[in-house]
């Protein structure tokens, strides 16, 4: 009996113990990787993109914050920043996610750090990307963001990472796989690449595709494309937290970039 005991938990150590490959996949972990994103952003809405006219904010942001108010729910009753419901529905998201793994309330903190370093990484393969389709790089926002500051800038691409792989990947991929997979009864693999192209069309849609003449800018539209297949494949193999870091720290450099020219 002692030796079946000991057998028992030896495998329950196997299981618990995870890759880093694993770890940054985990709600909690995401959660802890994506909280300074959040919380810069959202001090950038109060201090950076605040104007007389207005607070700044990306699209999925406001469509987010436009949902939640066609629903009656305001920030404010919950003692909160008018535009703060989005950051709190990631947060719940995560939480929920967590309990419905019942996994432990652990973080490994190595792991966030390693979730850092691998973002960067696939920004900049994102931006060799970009150099080859359209000779330059391409911020996932609008040319007027040009007109705030860089505090205000890094503030909006963030939002952006935070918010469209909210709901392009996410939501979006989350909701494809449940038609294609489990209503039509689509095999997976098939189901999930038909869902990644199908949020890839729409993410580009999402963005400014017309030149200042008003035609169709093909290569700008190609490489929204191919951001949003790559934003995809990510998501499915590395997960919320990677792709997230990843989009955020793209849109980051390309800002940068463009301010420098």
């Amino acid at each position: 009996m002692a030796a079946r005991r000991a057998e028992v938990s030896s495998k329950t150590r196997r299981a618990v113990a995870t890759t880093y490959f694993d770890r940054s996949r985990q709600p909690l972990e995401i959660l802890l990787f994506l909280a300074p994103f959040v919380v810069f952003y959202e001090i950038g809405l109060e201090l950076a993109l605040r104007g007389s006219q207005g607070t700044w904010t990306n699209g999925a942001h406001e469509r987010l914050f436009r949902l939640f108010a066609n629903f009656g729910v305001d920030a404010t009753r919950l003692s909160l920043p008018a535009l703060a419901l989005p950051a709190l529905a990631l947060l719940v998201v995560l939480l929920v996610w967590q309990m419905l793994l019942r996994k432990p309330w652990t973080v490994h903190l190595p792991t966030v750090v390693g979730m850092f370093a691998e973002s960067v990484l696939f920004a900049l393969a994102l931006l060799v990307i970009a150099q080859l389709i359209t000779r330059a790089f391409i911020p996932a926002a609008p040319e007027t963001i040009q007109e705030l500051s860089t505090i205000g800038r890094i503030a909006m691409s963030v939002g952006a990472g935070l918010y469209e792989e909210l709901i392009f990947r996410m939501a979006m991929l989350s909701l494809l796989h449940t038609v294609f997979v489990d209503l039509l009864r689509i095999p997976e693999r098939w189901g999930i690449a038909i869902a990644i192209a199908i949020s890839a069309v729409l993410f580009a849609w999402y963005h400014p595709l017309w030149n200042a003449t008003g035609a169709l800018d093909l290569r700008r539209a190609t490489f929204f494309v191919v951001a949003g297949l790559f934003f995809g494949v990510l998501y499915v193999v590395r997960g919320f937290g990677i792709v997230v870091g990843a989009h955020a720290f793209y849109d980051i450099a390309a800002v940068v970039l463009l301010a420098g020219d």
